[in-house]
């Protein structure tokens, strides 16, 4: 199975699962408000209501009456590990604004920031550990790229954001 068939689409998904009467049912019983961050990062914040929302492979509930969400985060096991580095020239703001693409965070219960990239029908998602000193007009991202059999891995500076969507 190619990286690309395990990332999940989106619109197809969330289609399916906004559908689905027991989803439904579950996020009436136990979805809260959503939480966000002060300005000027305004990410959204996970709540311990949101954990329930793991058994529908989300890390936090969406409401199923909204067709479209941007901020629809997959609770999906590939997701790439990175993490911030100091780099004005490769800022994470400046390389969305490169591309032409969107993006949105979620801070997870342990702190870690899931960002999720979107251009067009294009998404991906990667998980920064070290999320609270992530500052999307300063901060840089590396991410790891695992070598076969090895433990360790090796860290790469993320200089376009076509690496997130595509999964390299």
């Amino acid at each position: 199975m190619t990286r690309r068939r395990r990332r999940r689409t989106p619109d197809p998904g969330w289609r399916r699962l906004r559908e689905s009467p027991d989803y439904v049912s579950d996020w009436r019983a136990s979805a809260g408000p959503t939480a966000r961050e002060p300005p000027p990062l305004a990410f959204r914040r996970q709540t311990e209501a949101d954990l329930g929302a793991l058994r529908w492979g989300l890390l936090a509930w969406e409401d199923p009456r909204h067709p479209h969400r941007a901020e629809l985060f997959w609770a999906d096991a590939d997701m790439a590990e990175a993490r911030t580095a100091e780099s004005a020239e490769y800022a994470w703001r400046r390389l969305i604004l490169k591309l032409g693409a969107t993006y949105a965070g979620l801070r997870l219960l342990d702190g870690a920031l899931v960002l999720k990239v979107w251009r067009g029908r294009e998404t991906g998602q990667i998980r920064v550990d070290d999320g609270r000193a992530f500052d999307p007009a300063t901060s840089g991202l590396e991410i790891a790229r695992r070598q076969d059999g090895d433990a360790d891995s090796d860290w790469v500076r993320v200089e376009s954001v076509d690496r997130v969507l595509s999964g390299r």
